[in-house]
């Protein structure tokens, strides 16, 4: 049984959607790039670190995704005072934990900003996620059930037949 993705791969518009399956959700399971790669596997990450309280991350990181894909300056200059303020200014309810000199090289890079600006606080944010939140989701009942799901829905198809 394989579950069909509605939406595109971050990586380009024009791709087909992808088929989630069992092996796919096992790869999500070991591999953080392989979860962030795949909108499903985002999607259910994205519901973990909302449970957490921690769904700034993920949208941070979204954010810096997109702006790297903008050619327009006058676009990316407009997305990255969206992104500062959302997510980097400190009166923000949704700002990232970023270290003092990361958030100093951002301030520098938003006198004239480039689909670059957030590049070394996107990292830092990948690995804060990585590290710390990844571990926790492919323990959690989020994980748990979408892996399991394949089993159950097979179970169920043989059922009834």
């Amino acid at each position: 049984m394989a579950i069909i993705c509605c939406c595109p791969s971050r990586t380009t518009t024009h791709e087909k959607p992808k088929k989630v399956t069992f092996e796919l959700v096992l790869k999500w399971g070991v591999s953080f790039e392989e979860l962030l790669n795949h909108e499903t596997g985002r999607r259910a990450f994205t519901a973990f670190l909302k449970s957490e309280y921690s769904d700034e991350n993920i949208l941070f990181w979204i954010a810096c995704e997109e702006i790297k894909r903008e050619r327009n300056s006058e676009k990316i200059e407009e997305k990255a005072r969206i992104i500062y303020e959302d997510f980097v200014s400190i009166l923000s309810s949704k700002e990232v934990s970023l270290d003092a000199t990361v958030r100093e090289k951002i301030n520098e890079n938003m006198k004239s900003p480039t689909s670059e600006t957030f590049n070394i606080a996107q990292k830092q944010i990948y690995t804060l996620m990585q590290r710390d939140s990844y571990p926790r989701f492919i323990v959690s009942p989020i994980y748990r059930e979408l892996r399991d799901s394949f089993g159950v829905i097979e179970e169920v198809t043989l059922s009834l037949h």
